[in-house]
């Protein structure tokens, strides 16, 4: 992936996970998506997300990360954003049947803790994973924040609605392509 040409916000530290980032990852999205969603979110998302985070699936993605380009910002002895790109479709796509995908890379995750909002964060960490390759995102309905972000960044909205599934409490969503 190519260096971004922003500047990351004083202190940040941006590389690649290691498998001991693992936890501290998979508990970071769940917050994260807890912040990013609330209200919107069943009461049980927090022990369902992280139930279902997989962290041996995580640990061993991230020793052997073959294609997929991850970057974990870390500021201090925190984690304040997380960004992945991989092969698509992922494997519940596959199960779920939204196959097959509209392109072979897909942005699979983007968070920045909401302090470093409008820092340029994001940027960088979109920069550092998604490459000149057509790539998708999943997009949940109503994420207006986002839609607008990766809009800028050349995505269209596809016309299709899906739920989340049980785990998201059947939100709606979407997904986005860049060509």
């Amino acid at each position: 992936m190519r260096a971004s040409p922003r500047p990351l916000p004083e202190g940040v530290e941006l590389r690649e996970p290691t498998p001991a980032d693992a936890p501290a990852w998979a508990l970071f999205l769940v917050e994260e998506q807890l912040r990013t969603y609330a209200g919107l979110l069943p009461d049980a998302f927090r022990e369902d997300g992280l139930a279902q985070a997989d962290i041996r699936g995580l640990t061993a993605a991230f020793a052997e990360p073959g294609d997929a380009q991850r970057r974990i910002a870390w500021l201090g002895d925190r984690i304040v954003g997380v960004a992945s790109a991989e092969t698509a479709p992922a494997p519940w796509e596959i199960e779920l049947g939204f196959v097959p995908a509209p392109a072979d890379r897909e942005l699979a995750r983007l968070y920045v803790h909401a302090d470093l909002h409008g820092s340029g964060l994001g940027a960088v960490l979109f920069e550092a994973v998604v490459d000149e390759r057509p790539h998708y995102l999943w997009l949940i309905d109503g994420n207006a924040r986002a839609a607008r972000f990766y809009e800028r960044r050349g995505f269209r909205h596809l016309d299709e609605q899906v739920s989340t599934g049980p785990t998201w409490g059947h939100i709606a969503m979407h997904r986005m392509l860049k060509d």
